[in-house]
């Protein structure tokens, strides 16, 4: 059985192989390291920059002297394969404390990135590392463990999608195919709890998700214009308005349920519906909205059931204003004086 060509062993040793000079940055690490594993899946060496050229006949895997000229901010190695025409173009620079490649097949136009933070992954400390350094290059990154993370991001993130398919004897792709540059945990998103429908404010407390709203929205009247005598559920004749709806608005239509009397102090009287507290502010001039009468589910309604006239006292027709058009009744001082006069026997 073959052992993995990206092992990171086997990718410490191609590093030291392959070094002209000394590794002075995380980043130059980093940089040998990804020529190490180009190398180790079957790249060719072709060269250093961007355009299209390859270099020498394919045998050469040391760096040139000057690759790491412009380090630690930019790197660019060209790279071909026996198994595609193309040169590919692996770039990668500094920005910040990360450090973020760039993968191009020229003529193919895909952008492979890979994006990482270099404290991750390497030990800052360690460089500038040369070959006769007594230190072994390991202790450059922070683990053997964090370099073989390293190496299978990069073969996701760049490999696999410079070259898929390829193949090469111990290596194989991995399945996933994420773009993730750090290894996370994929939150699993809670199916326990089912979104609530959205509550306006001047409702009633809801009380299933089923049936939000213990009465009848006011935007919801005139819904039933088309059906105009009234669905089935209560309906009380052509012009019942009953129950179940309708046009034609009568004391059962479901617009005047849930109504208060005058005196709940729950809220202030405003219609088929109570406004809530604050809807008032203290000391505005408000006129409660019409009609008036008492609830219909404490034994009274309007049009005459046992509601309140807005005179003194009950008038002849509850429920309807008094006859506030007549002349005031005429007050006891200023009638006529009448004698009475007795005769005697």
């Amino acid at each position: 059985m073959t052992s993995n060509v990206l092992d990171p062993s086997s990718i410490l040793h191609k590093i030291a192989q392959n070094l002209p000079g000394s590794l002075t940055s995380p980043y130059d690490a980093l940089t040998a390291a990804t020529h190490a594993a180009m190398l180790s899946v079957g790249f060719k060496f072709a060269g250093l920059g961007d355009d299209a050229r390859q270099e020498g006949d394919g045998t050469q895997t040391k760096l040139p002297e000057q690759w790491n000229a412009q380090g630690p901010h930019v790197y660019s190695i060209r790279y071909s394969h026996p198994q595609s025409s193309l040169t590919f173009i692996v770039k990668s620079l500094k920005l910040g404390d990360k450090w973020i490649v760039h993968g191009l097949g020229i003529d193919d136009n895909k952008t492979a990135t890979l994006e990482v933070n270099t404290d991750e992954y390497t030990s800052q400390s360690f460089y500038p590392y040369t070959s006769t350094s007594d230190q072994p290059l390991v202790n450059g990154f922070i683990s053997s463990t964090r370099l073989n993370d390293f190496l299978v991001l990069y073969k996701i993130n760049i490999i696999q999608r410079l070259m898929p398919g390829l193949t090469k004897a111990g290596y194989t792709e991995e399945e996933s195919s994420s773009t993730t540059t750090t290894p996370s945990t994929t939150a699993t998103p809670r199916t326990d709890r089912q979104p609530q429908p959205p509550r306006p404010p001047i409702f009633d407390t809801p009380t299933t998700p089923e049936q939000p709203f213990s009465g009848r929205a006011p935007n919801s009247v005139g819904g039933d214009d088309l059906n105009p005598l009234g669905g089935p559920l209560g309906g009380i004749g052509p012009l019942g308005g009953g129950r179940g709806g309708g046009m034609f608005v009568g004391p059962d239509h479901p617009m005047f349920n849930n109504r208060r009397d005058l005196d709940d102090p729950a809220g202030v009287f405003g219609g088929p519906q109570p406004l809530p507290r604050g809807a008032v502010p203290p000391g505005a001039r408000f006129d409660p909205i019409g009609p008036f009468g008492g609830n219909p589910g404490r034994g009274g309604s309007m049009f005459g059931r046992g509601g309140r006239g807005r005179g003194s006292g009950r008038s002849q027709f509850p429920g309807e204003p008094d006859n506030d058009e007549l002349p005031p009744p005429v007050s006891q001082s200023a009638r006529p004086e009448t004698r009475t006069t007795t005769s005697s026997l």
